[in-house]
């Protein structure tokens, strides 16, 4: 049987940036922007939580409860140098790592454990002990005989717990639990289960196949074999992410469509980037637009063939403003994503335009790599130097994503 362990950091922009300024410890912290800004929170410390802050409130309304608390803007690259240290550790105890986030990991501990002369738990409280030395930053984990089944078991006690689940007892872990903590149970189809008298796993396990297949489709197939204990997914070294998005809110709402189309051609060089340090590309572009009566418009298209080029991912948002209808409502938030993502694979041809234009990137990522990212920067983009500060690493921006 397989040994699979996962990893949970709590809190984890919160608890490092508590880790960075010890000031800040047995002190709530949100992390999301500053208290007088508009935007969500992204990460509440568990003393923040206690006051019934949660992820995605308001900040005004984390204000109103918790008007004690450290609000902060927080720093994507702080989080990505903890987040290597967290890998430098795993790679101790095992080459079998899947890092499905900066802050979340599985482990196959399954060929390392007469190596190692220990069990998976005792593995896991060492791993514990040293990232807490190193960063003090704080994990939980899930041992089990899956990849879910550990990944259910690592939020079972948090913070800074340790939850084993034995082989064997597997479905007796489970089955007691609520639907929605199987992967893909999301809110629509757990409100569907629930209709059909279904709420805990357990009550799932009982519905045969077929019958889950008729209602849910594919799905209905896989949530038949989880709440049955299968799960043959492998832990992959390395995965491609199903999306990397980039969004932003404004200090006060617009009704400035050249804004708008300025900062999304920011974002889609930041994306264009990552895409090319990652050797990614994607092929669906999608565009959000929050309005100030939270309504989001969204508007989708797909680019002939993957591309990591800035260029042409710019030239399909372009397309999909250019049919959009802008509401006469103040704009709060506008975002970028970008899906179906895959590595690049595709031979270099001689003197063809696609290498020519890879070279020109290239060359221009190798410039910000050395001398900041606003070192070169479009035209269409100088502009937003009037709304936001400029520093080496890009434009401060209001609010902005701390994910991938």
């Amino acid at each position: 049987m397989r040994s699979i362990l996962h990893i949970d950091a709590d809190a984890f922009f919160a608890s490092v940036e508590q880790g960075f300024a010890p000031p800040l410890r047995n002190k709530p912290v949100i992390v999301g922007g500053a208290e007088d800004q508009r935007g969500v929170v992204h990460t509440a410390s568990y003393d923040a939580r206690q006051q019934g802050i949660y992820t995605g409130m308001p900040l005004k309304q984390a204000k109103q409860l918790a008007p004690n608390a450290v609000f902060l803007k927080g720093n994507f690259e702080h989080y990505k140098a903890v987040s290597g240290i967290f890998q430098d550790i795993y790679y101790r105890f095992t080459p079998i790592i899947e890092m499905s986030s900066l802050d979340d990991a599985y482990l196959d501990l399954t060929g390392t454990l007469k190596v190692h002369k220990k069990t998976p738990s005792e593995i896991a409280r060492i791993i514990q002990q040293q990232i807490y030395d190193e960063v003090n930053v704080t994990v939980s984990c899930g041992v089990g005989t899956a990849k879910y089944i550990a990944r259910i078991a690592s939020g079972v006690n948090k913070p800074r717990g340790i939850t084993t689940v034995p082989t064997g007892e597997e479905l007796a872990f489970l089955h007691p639990l609520p639907v929605d903590e199987l992967p893909g149970v999301g809110s629509v189809a757990r409100e569907r289960l629930h209709q059909l008298g279904i709420f805990t796993i357990g009550q799932l396990a009982e519905i045969p196949k077929p019958v889950l297949q008729q209602r849910f489709g594919v799905n209905g197939k896989k949530f038949w074999e989880l709440a049955n204990g299968i799960d043959r997914r492998e832990v992959q070294q390395r995965m491609v992410p199903k999306q990397i998005s980039r969004e932003t809110g404004f200090e006060e709402d617009i009704c400035d469509p050249e804004l708008v189309t300025e900062v999304l051609h920011y974002l889609t060089e930041r994306i264009g980037k990552k895409l090319r340090e990652e050797e990614l590309q994607g092929q669906t572009i999608s565009v959000k637009i929050d309005y100030s009566d939270h309504k989001r418009y969204i508007k989708a298209r797909s680019l002939p063939e993957p591309s990591d080029s800035t260029e042409q991912i710019f030239s399909m948002v372009a397309q999909l403003l250019n049919e959009t209808s802008f509401r006469r409502l103040r704009v709060c938030r506008v975002g970028l994503v970008i899906s179906k993502i895959e590595r690049k694979n595709w031979q270099y041809n001689i003197f063809n335009e696609r290498t020519r234009r890879q070279a020109l990137e290239s060359t221009i990522d190798e410039i910000r790599r050395r001398f900041g990212f606003t070192a070169v920067l479009p035209a269409s983009t100088v502009n937003l130097q009037r709304h936001y500060r400029m520093e080496k690493s890009g434009y401060v921006l209001h609010a902005p994503a701390l994910t991938q």
